[in-house]
């Protein structure tokens, strides 16, 4: 049997998720990250401009990620990532970055230290 959950019994039991809330009703899209078996394992959630996607990805609230990234026809691949233990911190984090172009905005793209060959 399923219980439903309300947001504000969520949000009485788990504070943190007022800003997946804030985010979600700003447009961006969520998806669930399941395993092999259907399982539910995270959340990732993205929003995407003109020049840059923006994206979380949340698999407990002790593990978080988020990055942005540059589309091709400004550089393309990724220009900030943080990851952490405090789901607020790291969406705050991404949340606070500057547009490209205005000062303080990340540009120097973060090249990938495995190499990966097929």
């Amino acid at each position: 049997m399923s219980t439903v959950i309300t947001e504000e019994d969520a949000l009485q039991r788990f504070p943190e998720l007022q800003q997946l809330l804030d985010v979600k009703r700003a447009g961006w899209n969520f998806r669930v990250i399941e395993d092999d078996a259907h399982r539910l394992t995270g959340l990732a959630a993205s929003m995407s401009r003109r020049q840059y996607t923006d994206a979380l990805f949340i698999f407990d609230s002790t593990n978080v990620s988020a990055v942005r990234l540059l589309a091709d026809e400004y550089g393309g691949g990724c220009v900030w990532k943080k990851s952490g233990a405090d789901l607020q911190e790291v969406v705050t984090d991404l949340l606070g970055l500057p547009e490209p172009g205005e000062s303080g905005a990340p540009h120097l793209v973060k090249r990938s230290r495995l190499l990966w060959t097929p």
